[in-house]
């Protein structure tokens, strides 16, 4: 079974790509207004919201970065490795990524609300997967 991937309709230009870091407001370390290759990495971010494009530049995916631990390298260039090492079709698909790193200090309800938000803006489908507690027959 093949895991298919949202194609994306919208491409991520400079000018858009500041319009959604604007959006982060105060939280905003700094714009990375260069989108970066699948594999290498963002910077030493540990917060972060991240959009992975594909070929045509075109957002595939918002997520964001919430590490439980010391990372050796930016928490986006790893959260995206691990989506890519686990699908096929993500490793096929993705080619590039674009990240808004956000200050350490931005509470989680903040990082979530804009990761929601970027998504929004981009017609990018949020998938929430909610444990549903097993039926006992």
């Amino acid at each position: 079974m093949t895991n298919t991937t949202w194609a994306g309709v919208v491409v991520i230009t400079d000018g858009r790509y500041a319009m959604l870091a604007r959006l982060a407001g105060q939280w905003l370390v700094e714009p990375q207004p260069e989108p970066i290759p699948i594999g290498e990495d963002s910077g030493y971010e540990d917060k972060a919201i991240y959009i992975a494009v594909n070929r045509n530049g075109n957002a595939c995916y918002c997520g964001k970065t919430a590490p439980t631990r010391a990372l050796n390298r930016g928490a986006a260039a790893t959260r995206l490795g691990q989506h890519v090492n686990g699908s096929t079709s993500k490793r096929d698909e993705w080619v590039e990524y674009w990240v808004i790193p956000l200050r350490d200090a931005t509470p989680s309800h903040v990082v979530s609300a804009l990761e929601k938000t970027v998504a929004a803006r981009l017609g990018i489908p949020l998938v929430h997967r909610t444990r549903m507690p097993r039926r006992r027959i």
